[in-house]
């Protein structure tokens, strides 16, 4: 079960946000995947595989359309990540683990970009 997560740098594709992909929790995310997780090879097979990989794939393109607004406006980009880098499943996963309480309580995308800035830090 090691998918790679699409990291700000390797999102290609563009498709609509859901107002439910907008809004879930890293906290809410983190208790769907260890349920899942808790499942083993069979998790696979589960349709709550496919939705949290959309959800995981819709925040890392919303972090990638904030990054680029940022870039845009001159402004610092979130992380550094370096070109053809991505991070595993499990390593976002521990890393999302080890945000405080109040940041799991923050939209995804922003626990990602907090995981990608402590990994690939900039400057």
């Amino acid at each position: 079960m090691r998918h790679v997560v699409v990291l700000v740098a390797a999102a290609a594709a563009v498709l609509p946000v859901s107002a439910a992909s907008a809004a879930i929790s890293v906290g809410a995310f983190l208790t769907r995947a260890d349920a899942l997780k808790a499942q083993g090879i069979g998790a696979m097979l589960s349709p709550e595989f496919g939705a949290l990989r959309d959800e995981a794939k819709a925040a890392t393109r919303q972090l990638r359309a904030e990054d680029e607004a940022r870039r845009a406006a001159g402004k610092p980009p979130i992380a550094c990540v370096p070109e053809g880098s991505s991070v595993g499943i499990m390593e976002m996963l521990d890393g999302l683990h080890a945000l405080s309480p109040a940041e799991k309580k923050r939209p995804l995308k922003d626990g990602y970009a907090r995981v990608l800035a402590k990994r690939y830090p900039c400057g």
